[in-house]
């Protein structure tokens, strides 16, 4: 009976399991949305920094874009960040740059085959 259940957890766990470990998971605006984690160290102000952003599931991303706007201030990034994708889940955005402080909203579209997957998150930078 116990092997049974070491070997249920052992062949359960897979890549999905894992997924999110270390990140914040970004608020999707459709309800069946595949769950996404973007994970970043200290944003510093004025600086470059980059970010990974991880879309679970084991869905076949055909697309990700990533922007972040000052809704506020009712403006967006000065730069463009490039993204790339470091395995089937997982894509590291790089060139990031909140020129100034204040309440930041990350933007993270995802395209999944026939759609296109809205995602937020928060950053308060001081």
């Amino acid at each position: 009976m116990i092997r049974a259940a070491l070997a249920l957890v052992l062949f359960s766990s897979g890549p999905g399991l894992a997924c999110g470990l270390g990140g914040r998971a970004l608020a999707p605006a459709e309800s069946d949305a595949p769950q996404a984690y973007v994970r970043f160290e200290t944003i510093p102000l004025a600086q470059p920094f980059a970010l990974e952003v991880e879309v679970c599931g084991g869905r076949d991303v055909d697309d990700l874009r990533v922007d972040a706007i000052m809704p506020a201030h009712q403006h967006g990034m000065n730069y463009v960040p490039t993204v790339m994708a470091t395995d089937d889940d997982v894509f590291k955005v790089q060139g990031m740059l909140f020129h100034m402080p204040g309440l930041w909203q990350l933007q993270v579209d995802v395209q999944l085959q026939e759609r296109v997957v809205h995602y937020t998150y928060p950053i308060e930078l001081r």
